[in-house]
């Protein structure tokens, strides 16, 4: 019995595009394999082994690891599409790690978690990231009761997580060193702690 070997695409048989990607764009990944997407539709290039040679001519060389040698065979019926997440993948680490960085200086300190939000914006500025992700980096910044409030309403606009996060802090301003702090009050147990957060997820919810 002989071993079967993945046949290599052919690509001088393929028929590559009549056109060039843009240049790509290491800051802004997803858009650009958005405006790929469309050039790729515009000029009727539907054939997933040549959109995956045309994104491949147009990466930089330090995005060449993501390129491996089964895309290049035909057991790989779409070469573009797992390229294409391979990358993106990459992509999303790397936007974690910079607004990690973004926002080290940032955090809630006196203000309003409404200020901190504005803070996060202004420091971002024209950069595009993903609003998930943005989400999750502005909830991390909030007190972990705040937080374990706002886990019901996560799906909330950030506008409105805000507001609801300052609300929250009002509430729990006078009272919050008496439910959180073990050194005055000793006996406090983990079970207060959840009572505290159920009472204020029942009064977020009526907001």
């Amino acid at each position: 019995m002989t071993e079967q070997i993945p046949k290599v695409l052919k690509l001088k048989t393929l028929s590559p595009p009549s056109f060039q990607l843009m240049p790509f764009w290491p800051d802004n990944i997803k858009a650009w394999f958005c405006y790929a997407g469309a050039d790729f539709h515009e000029h009727g290039v539907m054939d997933t082994p040549a959109q995956f040679l045309a994104v491949v001519k147009a990466l930089p060389r330090e995005f060449n690891r993501y390129v491996t040698s089964i895309m290049f065979t035909s057991d790989v019926s779409e070469p573009y599409e797992i390229l294409k997440r391979s990358i993106l993948k990459r992509g999303d680490l790397t936007d974690r790690k910079r607004l990690d960085q973004l926002f080290n200086n940032i955090d809630l300190q006196h203000g309003s978690a409404t200020d901190m939000l504005q803070r996060m914006r202004e420091v971002i500025g024209l950069r595009t990231f993903d609003e998930g992700l943005f989400k999750q980096l502005f909830l991390s910044k909030l007190p972990q009761q705040v937080q374990a409030v706002l886990v019901s309403f996560q799906n909330n606009a950030l506008n409105e997580l805000a507001t609801s996060a300052d609300r929250i802090l009002e509430i729990t301003k006078s009272s919050i060193s008496e439910v959180f702090s073990v050194k005055e009050k000793p006996h406090t147990t983990q079970n207060d702690i959840t009572e505290s957060c159920h009472t204020l997820t029942r009064l977020a919810s009526n907001w």
